[in-house]
């Protein structure tokens, strides 16, 4: 692998963050990795360069918003806490009476989701034999090299 991705977006504290949520979404598996893994960032990463300057702000604040909210599940920041805190924050706020919160937590998991399944290496894991039109190119070659794994993924 030549090819290196740079995070632009998902740096630093956002990043610990957001592979820390991605694990509890999507946690590991001996057989298969979890969400929360550079390769899925990349993937969310290089989504995130193609929206609104608005809204990827917001999402990266609700980043750092899930952060310290742990403090309230389990007396930690989030990336501290231990994995039943972790999942009883994410629960709450998949059913929290706070709309933004709740939306803002459904926005971040089809991005943890799409990080994770867009991965070829996950395919097998999950019995997926690909898409039926597979020499279909990709709109975006860092987006094929991303998924295929033919990129690595660095701060």
């Amino acid at each position: 692998m030549s090819d290196v991705y740079r995070l632009e977006y998902l740096r630093g504290r956002k990043l610990k963050v957001f592979l820390a949520v991605a694990d509890r979404i999507i946690p590991p598996e001996p057989d298969c990795p979890g969400g929360g893994t550079m390769a899925a960032a990349g993937v969310v990463d290089w989504a995130m360069r193609r929206i609104d300057d608005s809204l990827r702000k917001q999402l990266l604040g609700l980043l750092l918003g899930v952060e310290v909210l742990g403090i309230f599940f389990g007396g930690l920041p989030f990336t501290m806490n231990g994995d039943g805190a972790k999942d009883r924050q994410l629960r709450w706020m998949e059913s929290c009476p706070i709309p933004p919160l709740r939306m803002g937590f459904f926005g971040l998991k089809s991005y943890v989701c799409m990080g994770y399944y867009t991965r070829e290496d996950v395919w097998p894991t999950i019995n997926y034999g690909g898409p039926l039109l597979p020499e279909r190119q990709y709109a975006d070659p860092v987006a094929r090299k991303l998924c295929s794994g033919e990129m690595e993924v660095t701060q």
